[in-house]
């Protein structure tokens, strides 16, 4: 463990390394605030101390106005929050809680910000093994605070399904009666022609790329893929696909028609 880490369970200087525009990852309790893990990159100007109660404060504050807009009262939602600090010194934080922790992410606002919620994620499930899991005592905000500021007027109707997409189930007489099931239209499939041209255009994309070792996260973030539908193209649809062509010609610098060619 480095001399920035803060001497907690879990050593986060591994993980941590090489990420560049990282500047922090903060471990936190969303019950007393209290720090369980961080590190600080050698020289930001970052106190896991000062900024701990801060941001617990902040997604407390987000959980309450999670559950106004929602209009639940039972089971609450964990929001994955966004901060963007503005300012000589900007930074991007990312909050994303692990049962009763929360992982904060602090990177330099130099950092792109699909790349910055890529790695915060990455990192909270590289760090959630190593968090308590008997420990899960503040689940949800106090019935009490859910209710702070009267409410305007009745709360919003959840929207209806239409009866074109209900399907129902079959009746028996072990199970009773029938229950409604959501009914979607089946996605079209490629061609064989479509997927060979994009397994062409992956793999021209990663040979002339620039900056090799985040190629596959670059176009999967422009193309609003995720990593494994790079792998599997002959899951995607052909929308999907015309995304990825899409996000390979802007980061190449190439129109499609020269693309195809090339590839």
């Amino acid at each position: 463990m480095t001399p920035t880490s803060s001497g907690a369970p879990i050593a986060l200087d591994g993980i941590a390394y090489g990420i560049d525009y990282l500047d922090a990852i903060l471990v936190l309790h969303l019950g007393d605030a209290h720090v369980h893990a961080a590190w600080v990159r050698p020289g930001a100007p970052l106190s896991p101390g000062d900024l701990s109660p801060l941001l617990r404060d902040a997604y407390r504050a987000s959980e309450l106005a999670s559950l106004r807009i929602e209009g639940r009262t039972g089971e609450l939602n964990r929001p994955v929050i966004t901060l963007e600090l503005p300012g000589p010194k900007a930074h991007t934080v990312m909050l994303r809680r692990v049962r009763s922790h929360v992982v904060s992410c602090v990177f330099d606002a130099a950092m792109p910000l699909g790349m910055a919620r890529f790695i915060a994620a990455r990192l909270a499930a590289s760090i959630e093994p190593e968090l308590p899991r008997t420990d899960d005592q503040v689940e949800r905000p106090p019935r009490e605070a859910m209710r702070i500021g009267p409410a305007k007027g009745p709360l919003p109707a959840r929207p209806r399904i239409p009866e074109e997409h209900i399907e129902r189930e079959p009746t028996t007489l072990s199970f009773g009666a029938s229950r409604p099931r959501r009914s979607f239209p089946p996605q079209p499939r490629a061609t064989m022609n479509e997927l060979e041209r994009t397994r062409r255009i992956l793999a021209y994309y990663e040979a002339h790329a620039p900056e090799p070792h985040i190629a596959r996260h670059r176009l999967a973030l422009r193309a609003g893929l995720t990593l494994i539908a790079l792998d599997h193209p002959e899951a995607l649809s052909p929308e999907a696909m015309v995304l990825l062509e899409t996000a390979a010609e802007d980061i190449l610098g190439l129109d499609r028609t020269e693309l195809r060619r090339s590839s």
